[in-house]
Order: C-alpha cells, then sequence, then structure tokens
C-alpha cells in the first residue's frame, strides 16, 4: 500500500493512499470498507453506506457525534466501551457486533470489524475495517432483533465441544398466529412478535440467551443456574408482562402465548433431538388448549413418534395397492325371519411392521390424515363387489358401509357412491351407508347437505352407535336417517337397568312410528336375545350370530353351513 511502511511493529499510513485503496477494494465486496484517522477524528466509509444507513455523508470529522446518530440509543455504551479500550487501554482489534439505524430509521444489525495501525511513537493512529449487514449473512431476525436458530445451533455445539452442560430449553409460540395474519396483517402480526420478543428479553436477564426460530416462536436457553421449574416460572412471568402489555394497549393487540420446554444433559442429547423434543412439547401444549406451559415427557413423545411411523406405514400401504388391508363382514339378522338380512363390511389392516392393528388405532390415524380418503374408495368397491357375489344366494342381501366425517366433508364421497354402485351394477335398495352419531354432524352444514344428497337420490343411511355421542332424537323426527343402530352400551344391562330397558323401548316404538328400521347392536348371548326380541327391533346384530370375519370365512358360516 503506497506510503505505508513497517518499522519494529509501528506502521506509516498514509491516509489517503490507504482510503483509495479501502474503495477500491469496497467495489469487490457486500461489505462496508472503513478507515478512521483517530487523531484528527476524521472518518470515512464507503459510499454506498449513505444509502443504506443514517449518514448524510461517507466523509466527515467529529466522528463520536456523527456515530451517535446513527448507532441504536440501547448499543451504543457498548460501542463506547470498546472504542475506550482502543484509545486508553491498549485494545489492537475491534469486533462487534450491534445496530444502526437505516435510513428510515429502522435499526439494523451490523457486525463491525477493525485493526489498529499505529504511528511511528507507537501511537494509536488509524482503525481500518469493514462493517457488513448482519442479517445478509442470515444471523440477525430483522424483526426480533433477535439471533436466529443457526446461531443458537452453533453457540450449542461450541457450548458443548469445550464442556457437559445441563439447563433447559423453551419454545414460545403465539397462538393462532396464522389467522392474526389473515385477519389483520403481516405487519400487524409482526409487531405482536417484535412485542413478544422485546418482552421475552426483558425477563431473561438471569443468564438466559434468546434467539428467533422460524414463524412464531421464540427459544430460550438456560445453563447457567438452572433448577427444577425455573422454565415454567419464567414462562408466567413472560405471559404476566404479555398480558399487562396487552391490558395498557386496549387490547389492540390481544394474543396469548403457549410454551414448551425441555431440560436435557449434554452428554445425552444432541441439539437435533433436543429441538424435536422441544417443539413436541409446544405441539402439546397447543393441543391442550393453547396459552398454556407443557414440559416434555418421554412416553407422550414416543407415543407421537410411534402415531407418525404407524400414519407413514399407512400411507405406504395404500400406495402399494393396499397391501394389507382387507375387509372384515360382520352379520345382521333379520328378527322376525330369523334369517342373515346383511353385513356391516368392517376395515381390518395387518401391517407389515407391527402385525394386525385394532381399528382402534390405525382408524383415527387414517382420518387425521385424509388418507380415508383413497381407503374409503377402496373399502366402497370392494364391499359392493362382495355384496354383489352374496346377492347370488340372498337377492336382497344388504352391504352396511361405514361414513366418516372426513369423508363427508373432505370429499365428493357422493359422487364416488354413484358412480361406484353405477359401475358395479349394484341395486341402490342393497346398499346403505352407515354414519356415527357426533355433533359435526349436528353443527356442519356442509355435511347435513351431503347427507340430504344421500336421501335425495333414494340412497339409505344409517345412524350407528346411537346414544352414544350427540344424542338427538331430531334425527328420528326429522327422518334423516332410514335405520337406527342402538348401541351395545344399553343392549348389553338391559335385563338388569330398567331405565335402558325403558329407554330402547321408547326409542324403537318412537322409530317405527315413524316408518324408520331399528337394528340393536351388540348381542352376544342367548340370555340377550329372547330379552331384546320382545322389544320387537328389526334386525340385530352382535357376536351371538357372528363376530367380523374374512368374506371366505362369511360365505362358509351362512351360504354353506346354514346359519
Amino acid at each position: 500500500m503506497g506510503g505505508m511502511y513497517m518499522d519494529d511493529g509501528r506502521v506509516v499510513v498514509n491516509f489517503e493512499q490507504m482510503e483509495y485503496t479501502l474503495s477500491v477494494l469496497g467495489k469487490c465486496t457486500d461489505d462496508y470498507m472503513y478507515i478512521w484517522d483517530m487523531k484528527r477524528d476524521y472518518y470515512a466509509i464507503s459510499k454506498r453506506a449513505v444509502k443504506a444507513f443514517k449518514l448524510s455523508k461517507a466523509r466527515f470529522y467529529n466522528t463520536g457525534e456523527v456515530l451517535k446518530s446513527v448507532v441504536y440509543p440501547e448499543d451504543l455504551p457498548r460501542l463506547e466501551a470498546d472504542l475506550a479500550a482502543i484509545k486508553e487501554r491498549g485494545q489492537r482489534t475491534h469486533n462487534m457486533e450491534y445496530r444502526w439505524l437505516d435510513t428510515n430509521g429502522v435499526p439494523v444489525w451490523i457486525s463491525c470489524r477493525g485493526e489498529v495501525v499505529l504511528d511511528e511513537e507507537g501511537e494509536v493512529h488509524y482503525l481500518v475495517g469493514r462493517i457488513s449487514e448482519i442479517g445478509k449473512k442470515n444471523k440477525i431476525d430483522k424483526i426480533t432483533s433477535l439471533y436466529n436458530e443457526n446461531i443458537l445451533k452453533q453457540y450449542y455445539q461450541e457450548l458443548v465441544e469445550k464442556q457437559d452442560i445441563y439447563g433447559y430449553m423453551m419454545v414460545i409460540g403465539i397462538d393462532n398466529f396464522k389467522e392474526i395474519n389473515e385477519k389483520y396483517g403481516y405487519d400487524f402480526g409482526n409487531k405482536i412478535l417484535a412485542n413478544m420478543a422485546d418482552i421475552i428479553k426483558g425477563k431473561a436477564i438471569n443468564g438466559e440467551s434468546v434467539y428467533r426460530m422460524e414463524g412464531d416462536c421464540v427459544v430460550i436457553l438456560d445453563y447457567k443456574n438452572v433448577q427444577s421449574g425455573k422454565a415454567k416460572e419464567l414462562y408466567k412471568r413472560i405471559r404476566s408482562a404479555i398480558d399487562e402489555s396487552i391490558e395498557e394497549n386496549g387490547y389492540k393487540m390481544f394474543h396469548t402465548i403457549s410454551a414448551g420446554a425441555v431440560y436435557f444433559d449434554s452428554r445425552e442429547k444432541e441439539y437435533d433431538k433436543l429441538m424435536e423434543q422441544v417443539n413436541f412439547a409446544l405441539h402439546s401444549a397447543k393441543l391442550q388448549g393453547k396459552n398454556t406451559f407443557v414440559l416434555y415427557n418421554q412416553k407422550e413423545y414416543e407415543s407421537y413418534i410411534r402415531r407418525l411411523d404407524i400414519q407413514e406405514c399407512l400411507r405406504r400401504a395404500i400406495e402399494n395397492d393396499f397391501k394389507g388391508f382387507e375387509l372384515y363382514y360382520q352379520p345382521i339378522m333379520d328378527v322376525e325371519m330369523n334369517t342373515i338380512h346383511g353385513a356391516e363390511a368392517l376395515i381390518r389392516w395387518n401391517s407389515e411392521k407391527y402385525g394386525f392393528m385394532s381399528p382402534v388405532e390405525f382408524i383415527p390415524l387414517l382420518e387425521e390424515s385424509s388418507l380415508i380418503i383413497p381407503l374409503g374408495r377402496w373399502i366402497l368397491e370392494t364391499a359392493l363387489k362382495q355384496c354383489q357375489i352374496w346377492q347370488g344366494q340372498v337377492s336382497d342381501f344388504r352391504m352396511n358401509i361405514n361414513l366418516s366425517f372426513v369423508q363427508l366433508q373432505k370429499s365428493n364421497m357422493l359422487a364416488d357412491a354413484e358412480e361406484c354402485i353405477r359401475r358395479i351394477g349394484i341395486d341402490v335398495n342393497n346398499v346403505v351407508f352407515e354414519v356415527t352419531e357426533s355433533g359435526e354432524i349436528e353443527t356442519n352444514q356442509a355435511t347435513q347437505n351431503v347427507l340430504k344428497g344421500f336421501r335425495d337420490r333414494s340412497i339409505s343411511l344409517a345412524i350407528d352407535d346411537f346414544g352414544t355421542g350427540y344424542s338427538n332424537l331430531r334425527y328420528i323426527k326429522e327422518k334423516m336417517f332410514d335405520l337406527i343402530k342402538i348401541d351395545r352400551i344399553f343392549i348389553q344391562n338391559i335385563m338388569q337397568n330398567e331405565y335402558d330397558y325403558i329407554l330402547v323401548k321408547h326409542v324403537t316404538e318412537l322409530a317405527h312410528s315413524m316408518n324408520l328400521m331399528v337394528c340393536y347392536e351388540g348381542v352376544e348371548t342367548e340370555e340377550e336375545l329372547e330379552s331384546v326380541k320382545r322389544l320387537r327391533p328389526d334386525y340385530i346384530q352382535g357376536y351371538y350370530y357372528g363376530k367380523p370375519m374374512n368374506a371366505a370365512a362369511f360365505t362358509k358360516r351362512f351360504f354353506q353351513s346354514g346359519i
């Protein structure tokens, strides 16, 4: 560099020559190059900085006063202390991350590094270096001014390489943040997020470090002076402060927060596993009604992971031509004729990994993932084809097929049913679709419209498990269903419980007065059979006549050997 020489560690530099060199280098990088003549208090920075920050010009005297106008006020004391260490205590490097104000007055995180250049007497002469916007390097989140999760991961890994640490990690998220953004706009959502971050920083003053995660979440890491229950105590303080902030603002920014936390020993948990577990704890808090704190539970996590794995196995089985799925059929008997009337088709699954699995476990997973929709189409076609075969033995044989709320709400089930019935060539009178009683049927207008579509096309409907869910005699009054199936919980106590006996009797009589059919479910013994016969149901379904069985066993039992 012209005009620069070294002598026993001392450097003499011509300011203009150095300024020119830095200006050339500045064209080769996104960083802002600077030189500060600390003797003359004259400062020069890349001209591009004027367009980025609250600077009126790129060359100026009285550097300290000018920097006060561009440095974020909260960060100024740290900067002044570091510069004092250079001027007064022999510090030879400047390396800080703090905030400058951009042209709109918005704080922007920067990384400022510099090296001291001495004069020939060994005194501080120049500070030469570069300034870069940390946000451009994905370190600082501009909304919350927090380090992002990449820095957290780096920090955690650096810590555990040096020592074993014990502590907790807590993730705090804004409840219903997506709905807040959609209703009020992203600027409003960002204000809420920034306010939450500021409150968390204000309460995390005992050695905790705070970081921004993706979405609406902030994560807290604490490995200093950690005691049992500290995470929950901090959450309560933060939530209380947020409630106070909301009240002070006249409830204009109302929201709640949920949190999940996990205590850890770095010898046992790597960073990625730690994040999986703390995010699961937050997920659990959301499921528990939100606005609450949940501590990580290993057994619940293992159950959750198992559910995810089962769901993936279900997906692969469905994609692999429904491998492992099979329909079982439970007989439905005509009481008066004592003959087979039909069957209810019930799905069974033999998983390659888990073996035979209870429908109670895998059907909710099918519904949660909407995999019940493609599987439901397979069930419909398989059951109707089997019904057609058995009609060769009993011409009016009926097949009952279950529909889930997910199928009714998220698929065009009516069109699927009509198309399949037409393609297979089965009479519509030989098909009954069963819907489980629930409040969703009662309150969801779209579902009611679909059910009305079935009725308008003369496709029979049955209400399953009547009396166990959202019981409503309006189902009978409005003739929404053709068949009422009364659940076993009433049938099994009918001989001992007079109330159950009277209830079943009256429901049966009411249904018959409206020309609706009644089926009793769960009849298992001869004593139960003789008792319920007196109430004159139309059909009976239960273990007394047969458990669910595959098609071959059903054929052998009812069409080759008789009842």
